[in-house]
């Protein structure tokens, strides 16, 4: 069954390559841009096309554990923050809600923080979350 509609899967397919294609100094406005565009564009089929794995299998996705600080609590609109498809969705709020925070605070951003309102706080170095931008880009082009 195919969740995304032709506009999204291509959206999809063209931020990988934006991605792939990169290589300036402005990464870290570059994966913050396609994090957004991939977690907000797309804002409810997205979700149902991310598996509920568990936050352990997270280096699969390109993001290690230990950048996970807090999940944050189960709400109504995301009961499972444990799992992937749970941090996709705090993500989702922490980005277009801007609150991130880049590390350190000068030219030279290494990592974001990334919080929200239920608790999430999560560290995620740029190189993290380029690989988790190309294998989102990947999965939801598949979909």
């Amino acid at each position: 069954m195919s969740y995304l509609s032709n506009f999204e899967r291509s959206f999809s397919e063209h931020t990988l390559q934006i991605v792939r294609g990169y290589d300036g100094p402005f990464e870290a406005s570059l994966m913050i841009n396609c994090l957004l565009g991939l977690l907000v564009v797309p804002k409810e089929t997205v979700l149902d096309a991310i598996p509920e794995s568990p936050l352990e299998e997270l280096p699969k996705w390109g993001i290690n554990t230990e950048s996970i600080l807090s999940a944050g609590r189960p709400t109504k609109a995301n009961p499972r923050p444990d799992t992937l498809r749970g941090l996709v969705t705090n993500l989702r709020h922490s980005v277009a809600h801007f609150r991130i925070k880049p590390i350190p605070e000068t030219e030279d951003v290494h990592s974001f923080e990334y919080t929200n309102e239920s608790g999430l706080c999560a560290v995620i170095s740029l190189s993290e979350m380029r690989v988790f931008v190309e294998k989102l880009s990947e999965h939801l082009s598949m979909q």
